[in-house]
């Protein structure tokens, strides 16, 4: 019998960054962590050559100062934090559960362990709260009778007759003024329409 092994496995793929460089940076962005951060290391991982150290080194001083490679290689330090997680999970796990070591050392990886796991979450409560003086209030209640057709009478008991008059001054300035906003907002849509 024959083993015929079809891999149906998916591919891994490059992020949207990553994706937008050329090949040949990706492959130095690929050898900046294989080489431990070394970025002439990585130019030559990825296949660049020089005869003098200071030309790599101008080079891979221009590729790493790129916002293209800049993006690629947080989009690369985003993917190996998330599948070196549980690993870097798990030790810290180990040194808080280690009754031999320290204990400020399991200290410190207790506190890494819960901050990841269980991160610290912070809530505020925001109030507004809008007060009228004393003239906007008697504005609104001035609006209020009137849209709601009250008699003289009405007006008089609420404002008083010596209130009245200052009350009703206020309306209509505050009316002209709301006017004269308005026709200068229609000449401004007058102007922009030609």
């Amino acid at each position: 019998m024959t083993d015929i092994t079809v891999s149906n496995e998916p591919v891994a793929e490059f992020g949207p960054a990553m994706r937008a460089l050329h090949p040949r940076w990706q492959r130095a962005v690929i050898g900046l962590f294989i080489s431990g951060g070394n970025k002439t290391a990585a130019l030559r991982l990825a296949g660049y050559k020089a005869d003098n150290l200071n030309s790599i080194k101008a080079t891979a001083s221009k590729i790493f100062a790129d916002a293209r490679v800049k993006a690629a290689v947080l989009e690369e330090c985003a993917n190996h934090l998330a599948t070196d997680a549980p690993e870097m999970l798990a030790i810290a796990a180990g040194i808080a559960r280690n009754t031999e070591a320290r204990d400020a050392d399991r200290l410190s990886a207790t506190r890494i362990y819960l901050d990841r796991g269980l991160p610290i979450t912070t809530t505020h409560r925001v109030e507004v709260e809008h007060h009228l003086s004393v003239d906007q209030t008697d504005m609104e209640h001035y609006r209020a009778l009137q849209k709601l057709g009250a008699p003289q009478s009405a007006f008089l008991a609420r404002f008083g007759a010596n209130g009245l008059p200052r009350v009703e001054a206020m309306v209509a300035a505050d009316d002209a003024k709301h006017k004269l906003i308005e026709t200068d907002y229609q000449e401004v849509e007058t102007d922009g329409e030609g």
